[in-house]
């Protein structure tokens, strides 16, 4: 992973923010060159290194900055630094100030939703062909804890949503509740 820049200080100068919907505006131009409107929507949509789905990126003194950093940065004053800034609901896009919440890489980890292969639609289980079983687990601290075999993947499910709770407590993904 790779270390954040830091948000520099002046962006609060050129961009505006709106913590109910989440865009950032621009309140002036950044150079007489510029190509950027006053009150246009700052940023463009770029695929993630990581997953198939998108970001917000915005240039800014010639560096890309993530959207959801600087939003962070501009509502709360305060630099997210090493820390992430966790999309609460999962999506990049939605930089809303409610959905935004400042993490360890750890904990981040802990609000990861469905992989694209996942074919029991429950974060943590799966079809075990050998035990003919639903396989209910988890990932804490770098280590797989087996959280057992069942006939029935909703007893599954349950078991893995209870560990969730434990394990990752307000940071979980709450995809397996709707599941």
């Amino acid at each position: 992973m790779s270390k954040a820049k830091p948000i520099p200080p002046e962006v609060v100068d050129y961009l505006d923010y709106n913590p109910e919907n989440g865009i950032l505006t621009w309140k002036k131009k950044t150079s007489i060159y510029s190509a950027i409107k006053i009150n246009q929507e700052a940023g463009c949509k770029r695929k993630r290194t990581t997953g198939d789905c998108h970001e917000v990126i915005i240039v800014f003194n010639q560096k890309f900055y993530k959207a959801h950093r600087i939003a962070y940065f501009i509502y709360h004053g305060v630099d997210p630094k090493e820390k992430q800034v966790d999309h609460i609901d999962g999506n990049p896009l939605n930089n809303k100030i409610d959905n935004l919440r400042l993490v360890t890489n750890n904990q981040n980890q802990f609000n990861k939703s469905f992989k694209k292969n996942n074919t029991s639609g429950v974060v943590g289980v799966c079809w075990h062909k050998s035990n003919k079983k639903w396989r209910a687990r988890i990932y804490h601290k770098n280590k797989e804890i087996s959280l057992g075999y069942f006939d029935d993947i909703e007893e599954a499910k349950a078991v893995r949503v209870v560990a969730e709770k434990k394990y990752f407590g307000k940071h979980r993904n709450n995809c397996n509740d709707n599941a």
